[in-house]
């Protein structure tokens, strides 16, 4: 293994086993140095009198939390000054290309997949179209096949990813080149949707471009991200920085915000020590088939769920597992060409939080496996300690409080200036990255050019660092019951996730949600109360963060923007690149289309496909045709005629599925509705096919009918 590495990496322009060595000695003895600080300084300011229970349980708590900060720590200012180093970054892979390769035509054949789970479809879809213009405007389009990897269980969403599919490769002339797969059975999540394409499909193409659901890249990225593959053969996976965008809520804003300052210094940072040992994460970066068909199926974890079964978290396996081959995965930091979006509110986050942390506590196994690289190793270590963080957080708080409760405090002028030390260091470690990287904003600009711009930038920075002071302790509790969650054998859904707010948040959500968070932070306020009036004050801004958990998510949820105002602003904002106003244009155009009523419309793919003779000769066509016994005949008949005389609401979300999926029970559902009197048929139905032409067929149509005009 050693010598195939150091072959590709010769080969590849890869960093050299000297600079990968020499640049993590000089990061990690900083992070060593930072922490060993730290640690010393908490141990003279606890020491006097010796080290009690308590004190010692602080101490080994505070061990990891504080690693971790200087990790966080040194990554960013190494960023910074990677950023504004007068020469670029020697071991940057666009270094690779000249200007003899961007002129070069393509030879390699790559596939776009887009795996699906009960999306928004018309996002989904008009993404895929402002993507397929970008790259048809790069004159490389016939290099890539687009494939929609659909696992909905949705009924009406499956039938409207259909119509999109076949209206957008009817708008785009793309037949051969879109291609739309469903599959019966969800086997493994995204990961098995995944491997199943790589099965059928894999072979066919030399490279496979992985997208979310909410995914957009630009063509022209995506063509250099070929280029790099073929001039930097050692490569298995090239992961992106995909920048978020088209937040609609106050959440939403600042951490499109946040992301769109602080993380280029991060992503520089995390490339000048990680080398060829990056992370993969899942989507919005290109990966070579051969290597990862070969050598990266996820074997299941020995325990049972949810710690071991199958891995949630596939993409730091796959990652690790590529590295593992003698492959390098890599980290492009340009923040420019990748975009996806983000959870609208607080308690979405959560929700993507819980799922995040289950998949990252099963690496626990991981930790212990053989042949691992040592940086794969310890990215699986980041990865857990991104949620363990939490609870060994909480355990400080408690201790602390057990201790200002047996009233010990800092005795003696050096535990007091050790105590000042460590709290000033803390405080440096904290802050101070932010505070550069808004300082180079300010004086390079770049962000945005204009000194005004640059200001509001500045003062922006300084509102969201108070917004993630009141949200860390609440991400605290409930990453805390999440790791206990997992611990305790419990489990998650899969669920498809919230991308937008829509109408608003319904105010008795976020009530149930924090509740329990709110009454907590009172009763410990109420505790440090009575133990002194200093440790309150010590405690105040967790617990004030705790009581406030209620009104805080409802705020942040709020869409009201203040964007008229420049704070929050984003570059793709005030000048969106090609590929997102070409989004944002037919997302507008596809807003404005005629509604039905609202109970209509939750159901519009289901209507589609029963009294829509197109709608339901597409669906029809792309079933698999399946033999059924006699008393299955029996009970899709049994079905149908309760669909159509009850309404859908009389069939469980199974059972319309099962429905679907029968062709002979489809082709049939429509020829009784257009026949049956309407005193047969269920008061939906009869609604239904009055609304029904006074909209267009399908979300797409006007927009075709609007092409063909302008043709």
């Amino acid at each position: 293994m050693g010598s195939r590495t150091a072959q590709l990496a010769s080969h590849a322009g890869l960093p050299s086993v000297t600079t990968s060595r020499m640049r993590r000695a000089t990061f990690f003895s900083f992070v060593f140095l930072g922490t060993v600080i730290g640690i010393w300084l908490l141990f003279l300011m606890l020491q006097v009198d010796g080290l009690a229970w308590y004190e010692l349980g602080i101490i080994i708590v505070f061990i990891p939390l504080y690693y971790q900060l200087n990790v966080g720590f040194w990554t960013a200012l190494i960023g910074v000054w990677i950023m504004n180093r007068a020469k670029p970054d020697p071991i940057d892979l666009f270094r690779t290309i000249t200007k003899d390769d961007i002129d070069a035509p393509l030879h390699a054949t790559t596939a776009i997949i887009i795996p699906v789970y009960n999306e928004d479809v018309t996002r989904v879809f008009e993404g895929l179209r402002a993507v397929y213009n970008s790259l048809n405007k790069t004159g490389r389009l016939e290099h890539f096949d687009f494939f929609i990897l659909s696992d909905s269980d949705d009924s009406n969403k499956w039938i409207e990813e259909e119509t999109g599919w076949l209206e957008l490769c009817r708008q785009l002339n793309a037949f051969g080149r879109i291609f739309y797969r469903k599959r019966r059975t969800p086997i493994n999540r995204k990961s098995g949707n995944v491997s199943d394409f790589c099965r059928r499909w894999g072979k066919r193409y030399r490279y496979m471009i992985v997208f979310d659901a909410d995914s957009v890249m630009s063509g022209s990225l995506m063509v250099n991200m070929v280029r790099l593959m073929e001039k930097n053969p050692g490569v298995g996976i090239l992961q992106t920085f995909p920048k978020q965008i088209g937040a609609d809520t106050f959440l939403g804003r600042v951490m499109q915000f946040a992301q769109a300052l602080y993380g280029p210094a991060f992503i520089a940072g995390l490339n000048y020590w990680q080398c060829g040992e990056a992370n993969f994460w899942g989507h919005n970066a290109i990966i070579r088939l051969a290597p990862f068909i070969e050598y990266c199926a996820l074997p299941p974890l020995p325990a049972k769920v949810p710690f071991g079964g199958h891995i949630m978290s596939h993409d730091f396996v796959e990652a690790a597992l590529m590295r593992k081959a003698g492959y390098a995965v890599r980290l492009i930091p340009t923040d420019h060409g990748s975009y996806e979006e983000g959870p609208p509110t607080l308690i979405d986050m959560l929700k993507r939080d819980r799922r995040w942390c289950l998949g990252n506590m099963q690496h626990f196994w991981l930790l212990f496996a053989r042949g691992w690289h040592p940086i794969s190793r310890l990215n699986f270590f980041h990865g857990i300690m991104s949620y363990v963080s939490s609870p060994l957080w909480l355990i400080f708080l408690v201790l602390g409080t057990i201790m200002a409760g047996m009233g010990e405090g800092v005795m003696g002028q050096q535990a007091s200036f050790a105590g000042q030390l460590l709290l000033g260091l803390t405080l440096m470690f904290i802050f101070l990255p932010k505070t550069v990287i808004v300082m180079d904003e300010v004086v390079t600009g770049r962000l945005f050019k204009p000194f005004r711009l640059r200001m509001l930038t500045a003062f922006s920075s300084l509102l969201d660092t108070l917004l993630f002071t009141f949200m860390a302790p609440v991400m605290m509790i409930f990453h805390s019951k999440f790791v206990m969650k997992t611990i305790l054998g419990q489990g998650v859904s899969w669920v498809a996730q919230r991308r937008k707010l829509g109408s608003g948040i319904d105010w008795r959500e976020p009530i149930l949600t924090f509740g329990g968070t709110s009454l907590l932070g009172v009763a410990w306020g109420i505790l440090a109360f009575f133990i002194s009036s200093n440790f309150l004050l010590w405690i105040s801004p967790v617990l004030l963060a705790l009581v406030v958990a209620i009104p805080f998510a409802i705020m942040t949820s709020s869409n009201r923007s203040l964007q008229r105002f420049g704070l929050f602003l984003t570059p793709e904002e005030l000048h969106p690149p090609p590929v997102l106003q070409s989004l944002n244009q037919h997302l507008k155009e596809v807003k404005d289309r005629p509604k039905m009523q609202p109970e209509m419309e939750q159901r519009y793919g289901l209507i589609q496909v029963c009294l829509d003779p197109y709608v339901n000769g597409l669906h029809v066509s792309l079933l698999r045709r399946r033999k059924h016994p006699h008393h299955s005949r029996e009970y899709f008949a049994y079905l149908a005629q309760k669909l159509v005389t009850q309404g859908p609401n009389s069939l469980s979300s199974k059972e319309l599925v099962a429905v679907l999926y029968d062709q002979d029970t489809v082709t049939h559902l429509h020829y009784q509705l257009w026949s049956a009197a309407d005193e047969n048929l269920a008061p939906f139905w009869r609604l239904a096919i009055r609304q029904y032409n006074l909209v267009a067929p399908n979300p797409f149509t006007h927009l075709l009918a609007q092409k063909e005009v302008t043709a």
